[in-house]
């Protein structure tokens, strides 16, 4: 897109967000904004560059609150936002990374400039105005990879003491449900411990979490939040660490049986997995595919804890060439699970 209203060399590419959820000068929109503007952290230039640049490649920052009710600066992750910018690969559906064209590599000068330069154009231009002190205990959160929902999870919080001298600091976790907005839901569990450290010496507290612990507050996409927070006792350095993380779902495996021809009937096997220590109440499962199948409905029952089922259905396709057989799953116990199959359609 040309962009005469800006300074030359900012046309081309423009980020737009198609679903707004806030406005701009009074009407809902956002964008569009030059991505090259946006990689170098111009986000005085219209339109929006403010909100698209916080989504790709801002800092996240904590403060907290003194007595005197001013903010101290706590922590800074500095590569917290921005990760694994997609679009969709063109002729396949295989996932094409763009994240170079929407910032600098992460930790390189060229990407400091941009932020800091983003920064002094926000509410609190003076953030990296300060010598950020040398503190020297760091905390990391982390969970295993694919953790199932239903099933029970460990996070493990490691501590780290960086200097040649005993640190004893007092943690306190909270375990939350939030919705995908980030907004959470509600705290489901609290922890508090002391930990000493030797000089040099790294622990690892691992927390162990229930289902029974969570699954009533479980809303939409199954979004956790995990903080960490506390105080060393020698330094009155702030700790705090945030991780979030979703559960996952099980997928709807798809299989179409037999060959593909238009006018005739195939046949297409649908596997369901119930991950959770419960049953599955009036199951249904919603399948279409232009060329493939009109929406339909089935339904399924109820789906004993941990079973597997196997259904196999009938259709007949009615265009030729590639397409695509789309399931979903409906029960108030399980949401979110989909399954996908991509079925070659032959001329009859």
């Amino acid at each position: 897109m040309a962009r005469p209203d800006l300074p030359a060399g900012l046309g081309g590419w423009q980020a737009l967000d198609a679903t707004p959820q806030e406005t701009s000068c009074g009407l809902y929109c956002c964008g569009p904004a030059s991505v090259e503007a946006i990689r170098n952290g111009m986000v005085y230039l219209k339109y929006d560059a403010p909100f698209i640049f916080a989504e790709v490649n801002s800092d996240k920052v904590f403060w907290q609150r003194q007595l005197d009710g001013t903010f101290q600066k706590v922590l800074v992750q500095k590569k917290a936002v921005g990760h694994q910018i997609s679009t969709k690969a063109v002729g396949s559906d295989e996932r094409e990374d763009i994240t170079d064209s929407y910032k600098y590599s992460e930790g390189t000068d060229e990407e400091r400039i941009a932020v800091e330069m983003a920064c002094r154009h926000g509410s609190r231009p003076d953030t990296y105005a300060d010598q950020w002190r040398a503190e020297d205990v760091a905390v990391t959160v982390r969970t295993d990879d694919g953790i199932v929902m239903g099933s029970d999870f460990v996070v493990m919080v490691a501590v780290v003491n960086g200097s040649s001298e005993c640190r004893c600091l007092r943690l306190f976790t909270q375990a939350a449900v939030m919705y995908y907005t980030g907004v959470t839901k509600g705290t489901f569990k609290k922890d508090k411990r002391d930990v000493l450290l030797e000089p040099r010496e790294e622990k690892e507290v691992k927390l162990l979490f229930h289902y029974d612990d969570y699954q009533q507050y479980l809303v939409d996409q199954a979004a956790m939040m995990f903080t960490v927070t506390g105080r060393v006792e020698e330094t009155g350095q702030a700790i705090v660490n945030q991780h979030n993380f979703r559960l996952r779902t099980p997928d709807l495996r798809l299989t179409p049986l037999g060959e593909a021809v238009v006018g005739k009937q195939m046949k297409v096997e649908i596997v369901l997995t119930n991950p959770l220590p419960k049953t599955l109440k009036d199951v249904t499962l919603r399948i279409e595919g232009p060329g493939l199948q009109r929406p339909r409905k089935i339904n399924i029952g109820d789906v004993p804890r941990h079973a597997t089922i196997t259904i196999t259905e009938s259709l007949v396709p009615t265009k030729p060439g590639q397409r695509k057989l789309i399931a979903s799953l409906d029960s108030q116990q399980l949401t979110q699970v989909h399954g996908v199959a991509e079925v070659i359609v032959q001329e009859s």
